[in-house]
């Protein structure tokens, strides 16, 4: 009974000071090789970091190629405003906010494609369109096939 106990306090320690554990992106993106084999270990929670943050607007950051999508978590859809965890996975480029994202996108081909909300089309995370979901408040993004997509969305 005492030895249950023990493993349990243990491991119940050793989950929050994982949990707890808060690495900065930049600072391990930038040790980090471009393929990332290791993703962070600090997970602040999805719906509290899917807030726009204040360091980039998108608007102010759109370009002919859509928002950058380094600042764009692809699991949660989200705008994050700051940069993402690269995700190297058959050649393409895809990001996340923490370590739970990093293998979703690994792991889970549903979330590195999304549904081009104009055509229809399925279109891939890394090379789509990608912009602001208008009257969006919490950062939410969707995917288009083409800037021509997306313009035609916005009339």
């Amino acid at each position: 009974m005492k030895k249950n106990l023990f493993y349990t306090t243990v491991l119940s320690a050793v989950l929050l000071a994982s949990c707890s554990s808060e690495n900065s992106p930049v600072t391990q993106a930038t040790a980090a090789p471009e393929t990332t084999t290791q993703a962070p270990t600090g997970h602040e929670g999805h719906m509290a970091s899917m807030q726009p943050q204040q360091q980039a607007s998108p608007a102010d950051l759109m370009t002919e190629d859509g928002l950058p999508k380094d600042l764009v978590c692809m699991v949660n859809n989200a705008f994050m405003g700051k940069e993402q965890y690269p995700v190297a996975f058959e050649d393409k480029m895809y990001y996340g906010c923490c370590e739970m994202c990093v293998n979703t996108i690994k792991n889970q081909r549903e979330v590195r494609y999304a549904t081009d909300p104009v055509t229809g089309e399925e279109v891939d995370k890394s090379t789509a369109f990608i912009a602001l979901k208008p009257g969006s408040t919490n950062g939410d993004v969707l995917y288009f096939a083409s800037e021509e997509n997306y313009e035609k969305y916005v009339q």
